[in-house]
């Protein structure tokens, strides 16, 4: 049951319900365009004494019943917020906890663990890093694709998508510098196809970058 289209069937029925005349619930339910035991069971929250879709209610009844399902759609938008903030709260404490990790784990050459663990990262708590975290974290798995031999098409999406985080935070400079940095890795008929889509993405959003400022 959408309780937001319900309110708005509600403030309809009120228009050209005549007042003190009373509805049976399966009728108000016809009109409401809601299922009749659905509607006795809303209406039970506010009256226990209704037994069934037969008895009848009044306007007021539907004013309460409306004043209800608001505070409902209140407390629901309320509780949202809320597991938002404590999502936001868990996401950023596993990027901290695992950047410094994963630091290490490159400093070891243990890359394919790195890439896993960033592949992890951004899975788990990318709706909630920072641009400039999403920026690096491309990059280092784009290399880390080429450090472990990963197809080339899968290192240049991820450069594509830094290319982008970068562009975003109008980083002209830094695109510039990731074009120069992995151009030459990129070796043979296959990977240079995989490269030129990067460059293509990057000489666009340099282009725009470059329009913008002007």
């Amino acid at each position: 049951m959408d309780m937001h289209e319900l309110i708005r069937q509600m403030e309809r029925a009120e228009r050209v319900w005549p007042d003190e005349r009373p509805w049976a619930i399966q009728v108000l339910a016809s009109y409401l365009h809601v299922q009749p035991p659905e509607l006795l069971s809303l209406f039970r929250q506010i009256n226990p004494t209704l037994e069934t879709e037969r008895d009848q209610v009044l306007p007021e009844d539907l004013r309460l019943l409306k004043a209800y399902c608001e505070r409902i759609i209140e407390r629901n938008s309320q509780e949202s917020l809320e597991d938002k903030r404590r999502e936001q709260v868990r996401a950023r404490k596993t990027i901290q906890t695992l950047s410094p990790k994963i630091a290490e784990m490159i400093a070891a050459r243990d890359h394919v663990r790195a890439l896993n663990s960033y592949i992890y990262l951004l899975g788990e708590s990318g709706e909630y890093a920072l641009p400039e975290e999403k920026a690096q974290w491309y990059e280092e798995m784009g290399r880390l694709c080429l450090k472990v031999k990963r197809h080339p098409n899968e290192a240049a999406r991820y450069f594509r998508s830094a290319v982008n985080a970068l562009s975003l935070l109008e980083d002209a400079d830094g695109i510039q510098d990731l074009l120069e940095t992995y151009d030459e890795e990129f070796q043979g008929d296959e990977a240079r196809r995989s490269w030129d889509s990067v460059m293509l993405t990057g000489k666009e959003s340099l282009s725009k970058l470059t329009c913008s400022v002007s």
